[in-house]
């Protein structure tokens, strides 16, 4: 049984409820609250809320009451610290954050004293666990190329900016093109999702880490990575080798 204050009347149901509401013309001086999604109108907030939770639920975070774009974002927006708090904590600092990525971005980083972990490290630590490729690309090095460290100097200086000979981005300081030459953005792809049907391929772990932890191609739930990576980022990197 739904009842409307204003009018004074009594409705057997909530769908007639909202029909009244949008209806009536006692309620036309109301502000207008039109669905992002299918530009229906409502009479009220709480219509409009109702209406996203029924008709589309698959991009609406009940909540939140936010509206995404897809249905992956609002995946990703449950995921995030917002609703799942901060519970898996770095095994060596104990900073927490809220997925296994977001851990193993923070070691890659090189920011972690405490586990004295880098990208480097980290990427030879996955290739001795991963014999057999499942995750990782064979990739064909010379013997101690993986400790060479690449720094631009004021040679680099163009004039103007300071350029990357790679890619001739201009930065604005030496500081800033070293950073850029120390990213990944010019290795190789060395990981790969182990979905035979899948294969999309990154540069660093986390990558693949965020892409395993979208379920788009069904590798692990997104709660078992999290999982997973609580027992230690090498647990968590077996599992999806052993699938």
């Amino acid at each position: 049984m739904a009842y409307c204050n204003q009018c004074d009347r009594s409705f057997p149901h909530w769908e007639a409820y909202h029909q009244h509401i949008q209806n009536s013309p006692a309620h036309r001086s109301y502000e207008v609250h039109e669905c992002q999604v299918c530009d229906r109108e409502f009479y009220s907030e709480q219509s409009r809320h109702q209406h996203y939770s029924s008709s589309h639920r698959s991009r609406y975070c009940v909540d939140c009451k936010r509206v995404f774009m897809n249905e992956n974002n609002l995946t990703q927006h449950l995921h995030s610290r917002t609703h799942v708090g901060a519970s898996i904590q770095c095994p060596w600092c104990k900073v927490g954050f809220a997925t296994a990525s977001g851990v193993t971005i923070h070691l890659e980083s090189g920011t972690c004293t405490a586990s004295g972990l880098n990208r480097q490290k980290i990427n030879h630590m996955v290739h001795l666990l991963d014999r057999n490729n499942v995750i990782t690309r064979p990739m064909i090095t010379l013997p101690g190329y993986a400790n060479v460290e690449t720094i631009a100097t004021e040679r680099a200086w163009n004039g103007q900016a300071y350029e990357c000979y790679l890619c001739t981005r201009q930065f604005a300081s030496l500081h800033a093109l070293n950073n850029h030459i120390k990213s990944p953005v010019h290795e190789q792809n060395l990981y790969r999702c182990p979905k035979l049907s899948c294969r999309r391929e990154y540069k660093v772990l986390s990558g693949l880490v965020q892409h395993v932890e979208s379920e788009s191609c069904g590798v692990m739930r997104f709660g078992m990575v999290q999982g997973q990576a609580r027992s230690g980022i090498q647990n968590m990197v077996g599992r999806m080798i052993a699938g």
